[in-house]
């Protein structure tokens, strides 16, 4: 279960500032929401079917149209950080070594 020290370690990832009574509450429905996943994890599925759709509904395609682009100055008219045409972005991979 959820202790009351992991909650004011996830409100500090997410730089959430809780009052005391908000600790108890989160604390108490983390808890709740952990409890329901349990009791799910209880009921026999064994006799059901697998399936990789929600409902039957068809597919629908629209038509393809062939457009002219947007303009590449207007495309990057909005970018924090433009470089030689490009959107320059954090580097978020780390070097392998």
């Amino acid at each position: 279960m959820i202790s009351r020290s992991e909650v004011i370690r996830m409100a500090e990832l997410a730089r959430l500032e809780l009052s005391e009574a908000e600790i108890v509450q989160y604390q108490e429905d983390l808890n709740r929401f952990l409890r329901s996943g349990a009791a799910l994890r209880q009921v026999d599925t064994s006799g059901v079917d697998l399936i990789t759709y929600v409902g039957r509904a068809p597919t629908r395609m629209r038509a393809d149209h062939v457009e002219p682009s947007l303009p590449q100055a207007k495309a990057l008219s909005n970018g924090p950080q433009v470089v030689d045409g490009y959107f320059r972005v954090p580097r978020v991979m780390e070097d392998a070594e």
